[in-house]
């Protein structure tokens, strides 16, 4: 069990969703938070709401960073050190999304989610692990998604990274089983977030105005907030747990994984007739 008072995390993808509530979790809990975006006026916003829930505001720092540069994490990992003097909790929440069948994906999309999504999680662990041993304890969190459990039809890439982050967290665990350090890989569902409204790909319109419907009844119905997140997060943190599933589509999508492996074609005829 990982103790979060007293901590310092670094999060990254904080300027909103996830991120956002992330960090206000965690600082609820006593946590000294290292925040990163590429945004910065949400990264600002961000900080600023987590500074009300604690004693001091330079227990708060921020750091522009694009995570699919190895360089900005090694920057950021370094200036945050720096600022707090040890780095105990790492949660890699940056990611992007797309839609379109892959053959009329343009590369550049493909290579943008795999830049963010994959490389984001791998120059995030091995930056900030040397950090996190050197504190004495400790905890890695890798959002994945339910997309991670099963390959998706239209979302190919991005089913491939998220499931990408599953395997790699899961060898990752297993390696510092001895070294006090757990690692932790969360599968949300459908969460109210920007994901969607900021997509990619060929069929990225059709994933913008599924984003626009968020702001709406729908959204509220159909779609959990980041707070549920933020929740199993501070849960996994806490109890050490390898896996956490976040919302009934998720866990629905593990029994189906589960039950009827390698049955994702059924998903792709049923996307094509309602297409």
């Amino acid at each position: 069990m990982t103790a979060i008072s007293g901590s310092t995390a670094a999060i990254t993808g904080a300027g909103s969703g996830i991120g956002r509530a992330t960090a206000l979790a965690l600082a609820r809990r006593g946590a000294r938070l290292a925040l990163a975006d590429v945004n910065e006026a949400g990264l600002a916003e961000t900080a600023r709401l987590a500074r009300s829930h604690l004693c001091d505001d330079d227990h708060v720092s921020t750091h522009l960073c694009d995570v699919s540069r190895r360089g900005d994490i090694e920057g950021y990992a370094a200036d945050a050190a720096a600022h707090h003097g040890a780095i105990h909790l790492l949660v890699n929440n940056a990611g992007v999304t797309s839609a379109g069948r892959f053959e009329d994906e343009p590369i550049d999309d493909l290579e943008w989610i795999v830049s963010i999504n994959v490389w984001g999680v791998v120059h995030g662990c091995r930056t900030f692990l040397p950090h996190i041993r050197a504190a004495g304890r400790g905890h890695i969190v890798n959002l994945s998604s339910m997309a991670g459990l099963l390959g998706l039809p239209r979302n190919v890439i991005y089913s491939m990274s998220k499931g990408a982050v599953r395997t790699f967290s899961e060898g990752l665990r297993a390696e510092l089983r001895s070294s006090g350090i757990g690692v932790t890989m969360v599968h949300p569902g459908a969460i109210n977030t920007n994901i969607a409204k900021a997509a990619r790909g060929a069929e990225a319109e059709r994933l913008q105005r599924l984003g626009a419907l968020q702001d709406g009844v729908l959204g509220r119905i159909v779609m959990r907030p980041p707070e549920a997140v933020a929740k199993a997060i501070v849960r996994g943190i806490e109890h050490d747990r390898a896996r956490v599933l976040v919302g009934p589509d998720a866990r629905l999508v593990d029994a189906w994984a589960r039950l009827v492996p390698s049955r994702s074609g059924l998903i792709g005829r049923a996307i094509d007739r309602i297409s």
